[in-house]
C-alpha cells in the first residue's frame, strides 16, 4: 500500500499539520528514518537539522546515503530496512539523475509500494510524480547530463513546491497542467499531500490546477 508524505518545506510551524499525519503512517514511537541526499552534504549540515527536526517525534534519523560524491552501496540494505526514507530537498534534476545512476529507482519505488514509508521534501516530492519538469516552476535549472525525465509515477498528478500566491505563478502552473495534461497540486510552504493506498489528502491551503483541454 502506497504510504507518501510530499512536503513543500520542514522549515516552518505550519508543517506541524502535515507531520500529524505522518505520525499516523507510522504508527509507532521511535521509527526509524533514513536519510536519501540530494547532493553531497560533507558536513552533514542539512542532515543534522533534518535529525534534530524528527527528534521533536522521538523519530530517529538513522542513515545518511549521498549519491554523487561519497556513495557507500554498503549503506543501502540498511536504509531499505529502515520504517520510513526521507528523500532530501535541492536541484530536482541532479537527485534524479544521480538517483538514476545508482539504479535506485526500481527499489524506491518497490519500498514505497510495499515496505515503507517515503517522505519528500520539495525536490524529493517532485520525485514522486510521473516526471519532474514541474521543478522549472520553483526556480530548478535544468542539469544537463540529464536525458530521462520520468519520476518514480508514485502518484498520477504533478506537484510543485513553494508556491507564492501571485497571478505569474498560477499563470505557470495552469499551463504547466494544461500541457501535460495531468492535475497540478501547488503547495505553500507549511502545506502537504498525504497518500495512504488510494486515499489523497490535501493537507493545508494547496493550490490545484485542472488541465484544460486546448
Amino acid at each position: 500500500m502506497r504510504q507518501l508524505v510530499l512536503y513543500s518545506d520542514q522549515v516552518i510551524a505550519a508543517n506541524q499539520q502535515v507531520d500529524w499525519y505522518l505520525l499516523q503512517l507510522l504508527g509507532m514511537i521511535a521509527a526509524r528514518i533514513g536519510y536519501i541526499s540530494s547532493s553531497s552534504d560533507p558536513k552533514r549540515q542539512y542532515f543534522t537539522v533534518k535529525q534534530q527536526y524528527y527528534q521533536q517525534y522521538d523519530l530517529e534519523l538513522a542513515f545518511y546515503v549521498e549519491l554523487d560524491v561519497a556513495y557507500k552501496s554498503d549503506l543501502l540494505d540498511q536504509l531499505f530496512a529502515c520504517d520510513a526514507i526521507h528523500l532530501s530537498g535541492g536541484n530536482t534534476y541532479y537527485f534524479l539523475y544521480w538517483l538514476q545512476q545508482r539504479g535506485l529507482m526500481e527499489r524506491l519505488q518497490h519500498y514505497a509500494l510495499h515496505q515503507g514509508v517515503l517522505i519528500g521534501i520539495s525536490a524529493g516530492a517532485i520525485m514522486m510524480t510521473p516526471e519532474i519538469a514541474s521543478a522549472r516552476l520553483c526556480g530548478d535549472p535544468p542539469y544537463a547530463p540529464l536525458t530521462t525525465h520520468q519520476g518514480l509515477g508514485l502518484v498520477d498528478f504533478a506537484f510543485v513546491p513553494h508556491v507564492q500566491d501571485t497571478r505569474e505563478d498560477y499563470a505557470r502552473m495552469q499551463e504547466y497542467a494544461n500541457h501535460q495534461q495531468r492535475v497540478l497540486y501547488g503547495c505553500h510552504d507549511g502545506d502537504g499531500i498525504v497518500v495512504a493506498g488510494k486515499t489523497v489528502t490535501l493537507v493545508g491551503n494547496v493550490v490545484s490546477m485542472t488541465p484544460k483541454n486546448a
